[in-house]
């Protein structure tokens, strides 16, 4: 079993996001795949990525529990990052979120 975030990249001018009905192409920005893979690849060096037939693959030990992400081929709304179930912290996600500007639901 794995804990997956959605993670999204809100428009500059949006202040707030309360509800699943606030999210849609008026609140959140595409995000282009390669975009995102070099980002993560530069926050996370050992970051170990895999091209697929739909997006982009990749896996990661952080300090803390074991993360995979998971990028569609096309520019999207967006992506997942998977942790295992029982894990007791996920520290990466809110660096992630800080660090690109996105949102993290679960």
């Amino acid at each position: 079993m794995s804990y997956d975030f959605i993670m999204m990249k809100p428009r500059a001018e949006v202040m707030e996001i309360e509800t699943m009905e606030d999210l849609g192409e008026h609140t959140l920005l595409p995000q282009e795949p390669s975009v995102l893979v070099e980002a993560l690849s530069s926050l996370f060096p050992e970051l170990d990525w895999q091209k697929e037939t739909d997006g982009w693959f990749g896996s990661l030990e952080g300090g803390d529990t074991w993360y995979e992400f998971r990028i569609g081929a096309e520019p999207d709304y967006a992506w997942s990052v998977c942790t295992p179930d029982g894990a007791k912290s996920r520290s990466l996600v809110p660096i992630i979120c800080d660090r690109l500007g996105l949102l993290a639901f679960d």
